[in-house]
């Protein structure tokens, strides 16, 4: 799991080069783990959510994530993994609570395989 969150911490900081680049996709980030963390239990209101977003945003997500692992190869600064480590952690915690408690259920499934 930490190996998985590190992974992801790496990939999630690599994709923006600079200060604003970064700044924007952490915004990016936290706005996923929002719209995973919606409806707490609630799977459908998840999907809807998750779907939403997913629409909307997916692929500006993906864009920075590649322009952040153009920018930094070898994993972001330490400087960057202190200021936005914690927060991006919380995304994940978020995403990775949802995909365990919804993934069996067919309208998150499917909010998933169809964005």
């Amino acid at each position: 799991m930490m190996k998985m969150m590190a992974g992801l911490l790496f990939v999630l900081l690599v994709g923006c080069g600079g200060g604003d680049d970064l700044d924007a996709f952490v915004k990016l980030d936290t706005a996923k783990g929002e719209a995973f963390a919606v409806g707490g239990d609630d799977c459908v209101a998840k999907a809807k959510s998750v779907r939403e977003w997913r629409t909307k945003h997916n692929k500006d997500y993906k864009a920075a994530q590649e322009k952040l692992k153009e920018k930094y190869p070898k994993g972001p600064p330490a400087e960057m993994k202190e200021k936005y480590g914690e927060q991006m952690a919380k995304n994940k915690k978020a995403v990775l609570d949802a995909m365990f408690k919804c993934s069996s259920t067919p309208e998150f499934g499917a909010a998933i395989d169809e964005t």
